[in-house]
């Protein structure tokens, strides 16, 4: 072999190494950039939950003040809520009710996003399931429901309709 064919032989492998390492790299950078995205998008999604979190909890801290002061203050509430006033212990129960309203929701926005395990969270949809199988529940529910997210609401409704369901195969 002449010189000049050992110089092509050397040039082409040193260009197949030079690909070789640019590939390496160029996965590396690849794999990187992916965990970045993710690492952001789950860094939104805690500030999201957080976000929510602060609302629903104003939520539940605000009505907290109701059920210590007095049944004057839970009517109020209620009726400006369009709930139906009974005596004070059911007006108490229905508060209680609409609180927990506040409570499932942010627990189920929790799950959406992935920051609850599955089985945590079939254990609070049992919770939310009983909840709503009570009379109560399902009172405040019926003038409630404009004040919570569309998602959440059709939650509820199918979970009033497959109790329904139940209750009519009976």
């Amino acid at each position: 072999m002449k010189p000049v064919d050992w110089l092509q032989v050397v040039s082409l492998m040193s260009v197949v190494i030079a690909l070789l390492f640019g590939y390496r790299q160029n996965r590396e950078a690849a794999r990187q950039t992916s965990e970045a995205s993710r690492q952001v998008e789950m860094s939104l999604s805690t500030l999201r939950q957080g976000a929510y979190r602060q609302v629903a909890s104003y939520g539940a801290d605000f009505h907290t003040i109701l059920f210590t002061s007095g049944p004057d203050l839970v009517e109020w509430f209620l009726s400006s809520r369009g709930i139906a006033i009974e005596s004070p212990e059911e007006n108490l129960r229905r508060m209680f009710m609409f609180v927990r309203m506040d409570i499932h929701e942010s627990i189920y926005f929790t799950y959406l996003a992935n920051l609850l395990e599955d089985d945590i969270w079939n254990g609070w949809r049992q919770a939310v399931e009983s909840d709503v199988a009570t009379p109560q529940f399902r009172i405040v529910w019926g003038s409630a429901k404009k004040y919570y997210s569309v998602r959440f609401g059709e939650f509820i409704d199918l979970v009033i309709n497959k109790q329904d369901l139940t209750s009519q195969s009976s």
